[in-house]
This record gives C-alpha cells, sequence and structure tokens, in this order.
C-alpha cells in the first residue's frame, strides 16, 4: 500500500495531520482487482468506497435502448463508489467496472461512519471532494446538452488526454453519448483540419 499517495491526495484539499492518517490507515484494506472485473453492478448494493493507487475504472450505467453510457473514469489519486448506494444500503443503477488491472484502497461502510464520525479532517476532504464531484458532474452534463459531437470530443482531448492512451475508442465514445462511427468521422473531420 502506497500510503503516501492517498496522504498527497487528502492534503490537497484540506490540511490532514499524520496522526489522523495513522488512525485512518487501519481502517482501510487494499484489494486487487483484475481488467474486466466489477465492483458492482446493477441491482447490487455498493458496500465499499474505493480510493485508485494504480489502474482505471469505469461507472456506467444502461439506458432504455440496452446502451452502455459511461458517467465517468477514474485513474490513479480519484475516488469511486456509489454513495446513495453505500449509505442507504438501496440497490444501485450503476455498474463500476475496472478498465485495467487495478490496485485499490477501500473501506467499508461500518469504517466510512466511523471515519467521518471521528477523523475530522477525512470527513472536510470528503464533502470538498464532493463538491468538486458534483460540479464536474453539472459542468460537464450542461455542455454535453449543447455541444456538438466534435465540441464534446475536443473537450475530452483537452481535459482528459490520459484517457485516450488508456481506453479503448468505443469506451470513449459511450462517455460523449455518441456511437462509435460518429466518434471516428469526428477524429477523421479533426485530423483534415
Amino acid at each position: 500500500m502506497n500510503d503516501s499517495l492517498l496522504l498527497t491526495e487528502f492534503r490537497r484539499i484540506v490540511e490532514f495531520p499524520d496522526k489522523d492518517f495513522l488512525k485512518l490507515m487501519p481502517l482501510i484494506e487494499m484489494i486487487d482487482v483484475k481488467k474486466n472485473e466489477y465492483l458492482f453492478k446493477e441491482g447490487d448494493i455498493s458496500r465499499k468506497v474505493y480510493f485508485i493507487e494504480k489502474g482505471c475504472l469505469r461507472q456506467y450505467l444502461i439506458n432504455s435502448n440496452g446502451e452502455e453510457r459511461n458517467i465517468y473514469f477514474k485513474v490513479e489519486n480519484g475516488w469511486c463508489s456509489e454513495l446513495v448506494s453505500f449509505l442507504n444500503n438501496t440497490p444501485t443503477e450503476l455498474n463500476l467496472q475496472a478498465l485495467e488491472d487495478s490496485k485499490l484502497l477501500a473501506i467499508n461502510q461500518k469504517n466510512w461512519i466511523y471515519t467521518v464520525t471521528n477523523i475530522a479532517p477525512f470527513t472536510m476532504y470528503f464533502i470538498k471532494a464532493q463538491q468538486e464531484t458534483n460540479y464536474m458532474l453539472k459542468k460537464r452534463l450542461g455542455e454535453a446538452t449543447i455541444e456538438t459531437p466534435e465540441e464534446k470530443y475536443i473537450r475530452f482531448l483537452n481535459e482528459e488526454p490520459q484517457l485516450l492512451l488508456r481506453l479503448p475508442l468505443f469506451q470513449i465514445a459511450a462517455y460523449l453519448g455518441m456511437t462509435p462511427e460518429t466518434l471516428s468521422r469526428v477524429r477523421k473531420k479533426i485530423v483534415a483540419k
């Protein structure tokens, strides 16, 4: 377990004393996940919150037409879960899948509740990190409703260029809300410019 990655992430957002970090570490477990393995599927209850030390995960849903729509990809130093399911013990409509062999740090519900109740820097970190995530998702949703396919792809290239090297194009298309054929046409158009 690489404690420094997690501590660096905490300190990116809040002051996180070493003594509090030492209280947190015994509550976290290390998990190795193979490529294409699921952490939860639609209908499951999300039992853990995950921090990615190494690898890439995607969270997605399946729409009424049976098409997969990627909500987001998370790579190193990112968090993944489905908090509504996790906190309320209710089935999720989402899926969380590893797109690469991944090393994760996981915290279960009992330990998470203890941590947010007893380790104030962790609580502040999660509040602020959740605000960042909510802003990002709202921004992306707003942009997606007004952007052309070409604008969506250009935004993706500007905001997440590292994912282009790590993900198959059909996954990127599902994230951008277009078919792989449309993405192919958009890419050819951009290259031709």
